[in-house]
Order: C-alpha cells, then sequence, then structure tokens
C-alpha cells in the first residue's frame, strides 16, 4: 500500500497515511479534508504519469510538481516555506521539501493503469445550460465535467439509470443536450429536468452516473484514446521493445538506430514464429502483459468529497452501501471519500460488521441471511481493506478498533458532545404537566 506523509500545507500540520483500497477522511468544515483528497489524487496522477510513459524527466524540471498540484487541485496559497510532501508505493517515491523536490523509481514496471475520477463537492455545476460553453482552467472541475459529458450519453431515453432507491431514472436528451429526471409510479408520473429537481437529486445524480459509467460502461466498450495518449504509448511501446526484449536478447550493446532496431525485430519475429527459442517466448510474453498494464485501464481509483451532500440520512446509507457495492468486483476498484457525516460512518461500519460476520457463516447460513435478512449484504467488506481517519486540528488519527470497526467509543464521544448541551437545558425545564 501507498504511504504518504504532508507536513505544513493548508490547515494541515503532520499528516502520516498508509492508503488502503477503501480510505474514509472525517473531520469539520475547513479542516484540511479535501486538501488530502487533493494531494492524493495527484500523487496517483504523478504515479500515472511517468510509469504510462516510463519516464520521469517532466517532473524533474524545476516547480514542475507544485506548480500543477496548485493548479489543478486549486491549492495555491497553500503551501509554505517549510511545507513537506511525500509519497511512496510500488512504482515510485517522490518528496517535496520546501522548494527541494525529488521523484525516482522503485520499480518502473509495476504499474497497472488506473482511471482516475475525482468527484469534486462542485459536482452539481452539470445542472447549469450552458455549462458546455463555459472553458475551465486545467483543473479537478475540469476534468471530472469531461467524464461527465462522457458518462451521460450512455444513459438515453431507452437506457435510463435508476438513482438508487428513490423511484426515479436519470436519463440524457442527446438532442436538445438536456439533463433528465424520470419518475413513472402508480400515483405520480413526471419528467423534469435535472435543474429544476431538489438539491438532493442534482447532488446525487451526476454522483451515481459518473460512478455508474466508470465502473460498468468504460470496461464493456472500446475505449477511446486521444492522439496525445497515441503518441504517448508509441514512444512508451518503443522504450520497453528495447528494454524488455531487444537488450535481453541480443545484449546491452546493441546498436540503436531505427534500421538495425527493425533488423532485431524481424529476427525476433522470425524467431517467435518458428518457437525456436523459449527464452525469447518468455520475453515477449513478459513485453505483451507490461503493455497490457501500462496500456489498457484495470480499474477505477474514485475521489469523492462530501458525498452526503443534500442527502437526507437513509439515502446517505444507500449511498455507501452504492458505493461498497461497484468497489466489490474483480477489478479491484478503490474510493477515497472526505465527509463530515456521522451516518456515512455507521453505514460504513453496518458494512465491514457485515463482512466480519460473513466470513464466520457456513455455506447454508450465508445463503439465508444474504438473501433474506440485510439490505447491505452486497456491501459487505472485509474490515482489512478499510480505513477511518479523523481530522482535527491539523492533525490525523485512525479510529478504528483492533478488528478495524469504527471504534464505539468514537461514536459515544460524538453523541455525548451533541446532547449534553440538550441535557443541561432539560435541567431547566418546567414540564407545566
Amino acid at each position: 500500500m501507498a504511504k504518504i506523509k504532508i507536513r505544513n500545507i493548508g490547515p494541515i500540520v503532520d499528516v502520516e497515511m498508509e492508503l488502503n483500497r477503501v480510505n474514509v477522511i472525517m473531520g469539520p468544515q475547513s479542516c484540511g479534508k479535501s486538501t488530502i483528497a487533493k494531494i492524493i489524487s495527484y500523487f496517483t496522477w504523478v504515479e500515472k504519469d511517468v510509469a504510462t510513459s516510463q519516464s520521469l524527466e517532466n517532473y524533474q524540471k524545476k516547480n514542475y510538481f507544485k506548480e500543477h498540484l496548485e493548479t489543478f487541485h486549486k491549492l495555491k496559497g497553500y503551501f509554505k516555506k517549510n511545507s513537506f510532501i511525500s509519497y511512496k508505493s510500488d512504482v515510485i517515491e517522490l518528496t517535496y521539501d520546501g522548494e527541494n523536490f525529488s521523484i525516482s523509481w522503485v520499480d518502473r514496471y509495476a504499474y497497472e493503469r488506473s482511471k482516475i475520477s475525482y468527484i469534486p463537492a462542485e459536482r452539481n455545476l452539470i445542472t447549469l445550460p450552458e455549462i458546455e460553453k463555459v472553458e475551465f482552467s486545467h483543473s479537478n472541475i475540469r476534468s471530472f465535467l469531461f467524464d461527465w459529458f462522457d458518462a451521460r450519453k450512455n444513459y438515453l431515453s431507452d437506457k435510463k439509470l435508476s438513482i438508487l432507491n428513490l423511484g426515479v431514472d436519470y436519463y440524457y436528451n442527446e438532442e436538445s443536450r438536456e439533463n433528465h429526471i424520470f419518475r413513472k409510479g402508480d400515483n405520480e408520473n413526471y419528467d423534469i429536468l435535472l435543474s429544476n429537481a431538489s438539491s438532493g437529486l442534482q447532488s446525487i445524480t451526476p454522483l451515481i452516473v459518473t460512478i455508474d459509467y466508470l465502473t460498468n460502461w468504460i470496461y464493456n466498450q472500446e475505449e477511446k484514446i486521444s492522439v496525445i495518449r497515441k503518441f504517448k504509448e508509441q514512444g512508451t511501446d518503443h522504450v520497453l521493445l528495447i528494454e524488455k526484449v531487444l537488450k535481453p536478447y541480443f545484449g546491452d550493446n546493441i546498436e540503436l538506430t531505427n534500421g538495425k532496431i527493425n533488423e532485431y525485430i524481424n529476427t525476433v519475429n522470425k524467431n517467435i514464429d518458428s518457437r525456436v527459442d523459449s527464452n525469447l517466448t518468455l520475453l515477449v510474453d513478459n513485453y505483451y502483459n507490461l503493455k497490457d498494464n501500462l496500456f489498457s485501464t484495470h480499474n477505477t481509483q474514485f475521489i469523492i468529497e462530501e458525498p452526503e451532500q443534500n442527502l437526507f440520512p437513509e439515502t446517505q446509507r444507500d449511498l455507501i452501501y452504492y458505493l461498497l457495492e461497484k468497489l466489490q468486483s474483480e477489478r479491484e476498484h478503490s474510493l477515497t471519500i472526505t465527509t463530515h457525516s456521522p451516518y456515512i460512518l455507521y453505514a460504513l461500519n453496518n458494512c465491514m460488521l457485515g463482512g466480519l460476520v460473513y466470513s464466520q457463516l457456513d455455506g447454508t447460513e450465508k445463503e439465508k441471511y444474504l438473501s433474506n435478512y440485510f439490505k447491505s449484504n452486497k456491501s459487505w467488506i472485509n474490515p482489512r481493506f478499510v480505513s477511518v481517519w479523523e481530522i482535527e486540528n491539523g492533525l490525523i488519527r485512525r479510529i478504528q478498533d483492533k478488528d478495524n470497526i469504527i471504534s464505539k467509543n468514537y461514536f459515544d464521544i460524538k453523541m455525548t458532545e451533541l446532547t449534553n448541551e440538550y441535557y443541561q437545558i432539560l435541567n431547566y425545564y418546567q414540564n407545566e404537566e
């Protein structure tokens, strides 16, 4: 698992985290939750960028790392003279310390390509009628909008998407370029623009549509590749071919002119076709596996700000169940969310406890309980894949017990803080009955 450190950036004083498959950061407004999420998102992007290009060159330029982080995630003014951030994964290690930056490989071939989706708190911008005409700078909002524009085309009127259990569907009218909320029920039917729907639907609809698209549709249709990405992949392919096939087979001192490389490739193809060298076959198989890892998208990494925005507690619960269900696949998607809602934690705790229960049930019990009793059963998750953090006064701490369930003491403290004033006032309340 990747490890991060953040010190003296914005409201953050000192944070150290080991990233898990699911990461939840809890805390009040302006405590630094989004700062952490944005830096995590940027780290994963840098890792993807250097691994798929097989080059560290851009990030070795003076101030390149910091300037791109500040611009993309709107963090200008957050850095101080003593700011420090570091990231270490199976692929790269990087450190920013004041004005000094370093980046190096841990294993340049260990990366599997991910789709990185940062879903900002401003996601309800998609309801603005003229949003396609607005020119955003290169930022996380612009990136999310581009994902949204791709996603909505898959949900036309004949392929409506149900929005949780709210009794409504979403669809996109491609001709008018309008987002619709549709309901067909026994007593109530309507078809309205999303921009005219409730604030809760305006918040949750782009979330559900984007998540469904990035866990389903992009893996079931041909991936669209830009000209820039094709050019980048051609360069990386050239590097892989030389480093993983030609040099191991012909020797490190091979001549790297275009003509000679073509000769080597022709020789490799002839020998592969004739199956005369099993070692060459292994080299070529490894080369194709590396290409697949770097060029084909294997999973999605979601970073979501405040999924609970404008949602009733029961809907918050169902949203967490939905998110965790979407994560439970062979693709091993990952999730990082920021929140200040205890209902998010309650729902997450249900799913983690369910994961513990599931491991203790025999086959008959599993079938009985999963089919009859528990609404959240498809979302049950092994607690070891989940890390829950609270940030306060710029410092972070895990709030899980030894079995990784969220500490009962944490919930008790929060509830006590909420009810103490009520009981103090109650002492002065005179019941007239």
